[in-house]
């Protein structure tokens, strides 16, 4: 909430300063193009490591805090040794999504996280919609502009 009022006060300081709405616009346009770019950048990162790490089959182990972050992580047993997915486990649907007695196809990589399908199906569609975020973003900077 006080983003929201720090903005708004930016704002109507700008606005007494004299500063024109079409370069606040521009500004607002410009900042969130920033935000749209920095996130396609991340998905990514996130896609390359994907496409790198080595196919393999493993089974849901459990579901805990991952010690090296703050969020719930699923695991899963590959061989004789359990890894981390590399995104947070959908806590919603957990006892739908997240069986122990189905093998699923993972994607291991070299840091010991792996991929399961829901990771890589946020990584398909995350950077799909950041990109189209980015483009309208720039589409509406260059009405602007």
């Amino acid at each position: 909430m006080e983003f929201f009022a720090v903005i708004a006060v930016i704002v109507v300081l700008a606005l007494v300063l004299g500063i024109k709405p079409v370069i606040l616009i521009t500004a607002a346009t410009i900042f969130l193009w920033l935000i749209f770019a920095s996130i396609s950048i991340l998905f990514f990162y996130f896609f390359f490591r994907l496409v790198t790490s080595k196919k393999t089959s493993g089974y849901f182990s459990h579901i805990e805090k991952n010690p090296k972050n703050k969020f719930k992580s699923a695991y899963y047993t590959v061989g004789e040794d359990t890894y981390p997915n590399v995104f947070p486990e959908e806590g919603l649907l957990r006892s739908k999504l997240y069986k122990t007695d189905k093998e699923y196809r993972l994607r291991l990589n070299s840091k010991g996280y792996v991929f399961d399908r829901f990771a890589f199906t946020t990584c398909c569609i995350g950077f799909t919609i950041s990109i189209l975020f980015t483009a309208g973003t720039i589409f509406v900077l260059s009405i602007f502009l």
